[in-house]
């Protein structure tokens, strides 16, 4: 009697027994033996895929940089005229009605221009520089002060940028698309073979960033532009001389567990 009921128990541990070993097994998932310094290991079936992403959005902030550039014999006379000549930038961004605040002018250069004759040299002159950066919130402001501006003999057009006004929110939106191709590349590549994908086990930024698709203008190709745009009598700004948008990009490499 006692002898039957010990076979039964160890029946019952025997089932116990092959029951966690299968469970075991499923958790561990299936094993790749693989050769490590000699010695044997086991790999996890692994797939590694890529993907990218990119997108354009609309600017909704426009930047541009503006040199005033005098040269006169007298420093103070000179000082004087590039104060007076400050003023046509300030007037149309007035005309405008963008807020003064929008302007940031870095302070005044003052250099020296030398003449050389037969080894001497004699002061020329003198030139003045300044820089403005101005930003909008509207392409048709951007164009029409950069139309007004590129007139005027002493001041260049360095740059037109279209911006985003929430850089980080728009490229987190992009990487996210990036990184849901990459998983679905990998589960098509999974079922390809007869398997599935578990968990991620490396994720790699590939590159990418916002990309602007900026014209940096100098004033020739500016005032072309807009001499184009009066000869036609075009009673608007001609907005090709500005870009108007952004493009962001996202590239990513994951490595998935296949199952």
């Amino acid at each position: 009697m006692i002898s039957r009921f010990l076979n039964i128990v160890y029946l019952i541990a025997l089932i116990v027994c092959v029951v966690v070993l299968i469970r075991t097994v499923k958790e561990e998932r299936a094993m790749v033996p693989a050769s490590a310094n000699g010695t044997a290991t086991f790999e996890v079936p692994r797939i590694e895929v890529s993907a990218s992403e990119s997108k354009k959005f609309a600017a909704d902030k426009f930047e541009m940089g503006f040199r005033m550039e005098l040269r006169g014999k007298d420093k103070d006379a000179l000082f004087k005229r590039l104060s007076q000549r400050r003023s046509v930038i300030f007037d149309n961004v007035k005309a405008l009605e963008i807020p003064e605040s929008n302007v940031e002018q870095n302070s005044v250069d003052m250099r020296k221009e030398w003449n050389y004759y037969n080894g001497r040299r004699e002061l020329a002159g003198y030139v003045a520089t300044q820089r403005f950066d101005i930003t909008v919130n509207r392409k048709a402001d951007a164009a029409a002060l950069v139309q007004a501006l590129s007139s005027e003999p002493d001041i260049e057009i360095e740059r037109t940028a279209a911006l985003l006004k929430d850089e980080e929110s728009v490229q987190s939106a992009v990487i996210k698309a990036a990184s849901k191709k990459a998983m679905a590349k990998a589960r098509d590549y999974a079922e390809g073979v007869g398997a599935g994908v578990g968990r991620v086990l490396l994720v790699n930024a590939n590159g990418g960033g916002i990309s602007y698709g900026i014209p940096r203008f100098r004033t020739k190709g500016v005032r072309l532009l807009a001499a184009n745009a009066m000869m036609d009598g075009a009673a608007a700004p001609d907005e090709s001389a500005v870009a108007d948008s952004v493009e962001v990009e996202a590239s990513v490499s994951i490595v998935v567990e296949l199952k």
